[in-house]
């Protein structure tokens, strides 16, 4: 399975619209997800397009969204329990933070946002991915493409734009 993820697209507050290359990854996937801060509804609509798409709350998201999107979500994909969230507070930390929340759950894959960093962790069987921001700073934009296979170690490309 192809999924297509991504983090912190700021549309409309720091950019117009999605770039182009978001578009070509995510008519590739066979499930988009993305780790919050869409700003505005019409983001997880316009993804919605390409394949199923699920996502998290992020602290720019507005009302729209926080209608219809969680904190935090669980489920299981080629028989990996993947877990998400958008995380807060600052960059030193962040990562313990995130593993903190599930913990008890005892996750194969957690992904989460935020920092605006591109971030693949991997101990003990967790993969920790934070796809970067699709709208960060000039030459630091990034999404990820995971490769997910059951029984098989979870594959990670990032994409930069």
């Amino acid at each position: 399975m192809i999924v297509a993820v991504l983090s912190d697209t700021h549309v409309p507050t720091r950019a117009g619209n999605l770039p182009g290359r978001v578009y070509e990854v995510c008519c590739e996937a066979d499930l988009v997800l993305h780790c919050g801060d869409f700003v505005e509804p019409d983001v997880y609509r316009d993804l919605q397009r390409f394949a199923p798409i699920r996502g998290v709350l992020g602290n720019m998201d507005g009302y729209g969204l926080r209608a219809f999107l969680p904190e935090t979500l669980t489920f299981t994909v080629e028989g990996t329990l993947v877990c998400m969230t958008h995380g807060s507070g600052p960059r030193t930390g962040l990562r313990e933070r995130v593993r903190s929340l599930f913990e008890p759950q005892n996750p194969g894959i957690i992904l989460f946002g935020h920092s605006h960093r591109f971030t693949e962790y991997r101990e003990s069987g967790l993969l920790m991915l934070n796809p970067g921001a699709v709208e960060g700073s000039r030459g630091n934009r990034s999404m990820a493409l995971l490769t997910l296979e059951k029984g098989e170690e979870p594959q990670v490309e990032q994409i930069l734009f």
